[in-house]
């Protein structure tokens, strides 16, 4: 499996501000390119963890936090995008990750 998507958990609710997908296998960077060859935009939100911006620097080992900035990738979501267009969007992404 080289992507991963968001899942509720039980009893709880997302509010869907960003739909993020974690793009393993360190094909992030490919994939966006992907999509934008598509016309189909997408944002890297956080490319540089906080631990590692300058405010904040410090000299904390945090895997988990490293990893997830070099595999998360946020996909359009906002009330404006169009059924065909997301049928769009789903069917290229289906086919990059086949």
């Amino acid at each position: 499996m080289n992507c991963l998507h968001q899942k509720l958990i039980d009893n709880s609710e997302h509010v869907f501000h960003q739909y993020t997908l974690r793009v393993l296998n360190g094909k992030r960077d490919n994939f966006k390119t992907y999509l934008s060859d598509l016309g189909i935009p997408s944002m890297i939100y956080y490319p540089i963890p906080i631990h590692k911006q300058k405010p904040y620097k410090n000299d904390q080992i945090l895997e988990n936090t490293d990893k997830l900035s070099d595999e998360v990738i946020s996909l359009p979501i906002h009330t404006e995008l169009e059924s065909s267009n997301q049928d769009f969007i789903v069917d290229k992404i289906t086919k990059y990750f086949k």
